[in-house]
């Protein structure tokens, strides 16, 4: 309780005690003066003066309590104005508490779809990160694709290059005009050993010059800048270079067409480097056969044919490098004094290939062909019958 609802109380029961006293006063005056008010006994007008004194106190306190608090005159005078708003009030709350329900339950039913949202935006997120993966993977597939979609473009235009470039080269070789085929030889030199490196160069340069001679002649021509009529890559300069700086060995080095060439174009060759390695030694017998000869029947040409057939194919076998697709020589001396023993004897004879030299990888094969009687079984070297071909 406060300090103005105390005093309030206090004046309220000072006053009533006062309105009491003054009541209770008048009430004992008027018995004893034997007092009437409205022609009543005096006795009832004391009656009458204590019940308007209790009226009065009645009539002070509410009056006070009136004045004093709102709450007081509303309950007092306001009380069914009160009750009608207290009415619409609950009223009201009662709307308000169905609305509560129905919006909770929409809150309830928001609250599930907002978690089944969720779970699909998971599941979407999860898809995406998933779409995104593929896509990326696309990506690069079609990068990848691209890049081998050009690759077979360039291929396609350097293959369609090609077809030109080799429809040009038949056209060329049915009218004669390729000067030098591919692969083909250009020249050959044996390198020395123990070159350095600048040695090397400079060697090859000069091969470089040589060919240049040799295929002007042959019907070469330069490039459209004029740089030159022969050109070997840098790669393969710089390969051959390095394998005779410092060689221990002699080497052939050949000088070979790239690829086909034609009249009046530049040359495009590279560097063949072997070992020059001695094959056969100046003597050894490289080829025997064992012949039947009958005059008039024996053909001594298919025989020598056959012999230096024999003979090229052994040595391509042993490494001897061909010249002009040949790899074997025999003098037309010799070729001649043999065809013309054949034509005189009969009966069974060896004709053998010997080597006039040492023959190195470099070639060529230099041999001359001798004629010796049928050699008794168990006579023949067994290093001669090692290099000799089974007979047919």
């Amino acid at each position: 309780m406060g300090t103005g609802s105390f005093l309030l109380v206090l004046v309220l029961l000072l006053l009533s005690g006062v309105i009491a006293y003054v009541g209770d006063f008048l009430g004992r005056r008027i018995g004893k003066r034997k007092l009437s008010v409205l022609t009543l006994r005096p006795r009832y007008t004391a009656i009458l003066v204590s019940i308007l004194t209790g009226i009065l106190i009645s009539a002070v306190t509410l009056t006070i309590l009136s004045l004093a608090s709102k709450d007081v005159r509303t309950a007092l005078f306001g009380m069914e104005e009160l009750k009608a708003q207290l009415e619409s009030l609950n009223r009201k709350v009662l709307e308000r508490n169905v609305q509560l329900e129905h919006m909770q339950k929409t809150v309830e039913m928001y609250e599930k779809q907002v978690t089944a949202l969720s779970e699909k935006e998971k599941e979407l997120s999860i898809s995406k990160a998933s779409l995104e993966e593929q896509v990326k993977s696309l990506s690069q597939n079609v990068a990848e694709l691209e890049k081998q979609r050009k690759a077979l473009q360039d291929e396609i235009q350097s293959l369609q290059m090609e077809l030109t470039r080799l429809r040009a080269n038949l056209l060329a070789v049915r009218q004669g005009e390729i000067v030098f085929r591919d692969e083909e030889e250009i020249l050959r030199v044996v390198a020395q050993p123990g070159m350095t490196q600048e040695e090397a160069e400079s060697f090859l340069l000069t091969l470089i010059q040589r060919a240049t001679v040799v295929a002007q002649a042959r019907g070469a021509g330069q490039d459209q800048e004029g740089r030159g009529v022969v050109f070997v890559q840098e790669m393969n300069f710089r390969e051959a270079v390095q394998r005779l700086s410092g060689a221990t060995k002699e080497h052939v080095v050949r000088l070979v067409a790239a690829l086909n060439t034609l009249r009046g174009e530049p040359v495009v060759a590279r560097f063949v480097l072997d070992e020059n390695r001695k094959i056969f030694a100046q003597g050894e017998v490289l080829l025997r056969r064992k012949l039947t000869l009958k005059q008039g029947k024996t053909s001594p040409d298919l025989v020598l044919a056959e012999m230096l057939r024999d003979l090229n194919v052994l040595g391509v076998e042993k490494g001897v490098l061909p010249q002009e697709g040949k790899v074997g020589v025999i003098s037309a001396v010799n070729l001649s004094e043999i065809r013309q023993e054949l034509e005189k004897r009969e009966g069974t004879v060896v004709l053998e290939a010997v080597a006039e030299g040492d023959i190195f990888v470099a070639g060529p094969m230099r041999v001359f062909l001798r004629l010796k009687e049928e050699i008794p079984e168990g006579k023949t070297s067994q290093s001669n019958e090692r290099r000799c071909a089974d007979d047919a």
